[in-house]
């Protein structure tokens, strides 16, 4: 990696390609055992190190020893990503949820029952957590944004 700054778009542009982001995982996943991953990867030559050099230009991965591995930064990403995935594996259950919230939105008894809503559909606890945080924030705004109301109309 040199020194350049590395901007999100380039790491976004690095990770867009699917067979990139399917070495960045083999990479991520292999503790550096890989026995010819252009070969297990079905990559050409010229596509391999193409996206050797696109990870590694984004500060994704380094070299050493004739190996490759994920830096530290690629570390972050890697664990970011694999959260990512396991959204993924809810999207519909978080398309139901975002609904539900759509509704909700004058319907006080609907607001009270959204946490035991994702709670039940959702198993994850961190995203779980996401989810009501995210929730209590849109709530406390407009709470916070109610009391301001009232209190200019009681002056």
């Amino acid at each position: 990696m040199s020194d350049k700054l590395v901007s999100i778009d380039d790491v976004f542009k690095s990770l867009s390609d699917h067979k990139t982001l399917v070495l960045f995982d083999t990479i991520a996943h292999s503790n550096s055992n890989m026995d010819s991953p252009i070969g297990k990867l079905e990559f050409t030559k010229k596509q391999y190190y193409s996206r050797i050099h696109s990870l590694t230009n984004s500060g994704l991965i380094t070299r050493q020893n004739g190996k490759y591995y994920l830096t530290s930064f690629g570390r972050i990403v890697s664990f970011y990503q694999s959260r990512i995935a396991r959204a993924l594996d809810k999207f519909w259950k978080l398309g139901a949820l975002d609904s539900i919230a759509k509704e909700s939105g004058n319907d006080l008894r609907l607001k009270e029952l959204y946490p035991n809503l994702v709670r039940s559909l959702i198993e994850d606890v961190e995203i779980v957590e996401i989810l009501l945080n995210i929730h209590n924030s849109a709530l406390s705004v407009k709470s916070h944004s109610l009391r301001q109301a009232a209190t200019q109309t009681n002056r």
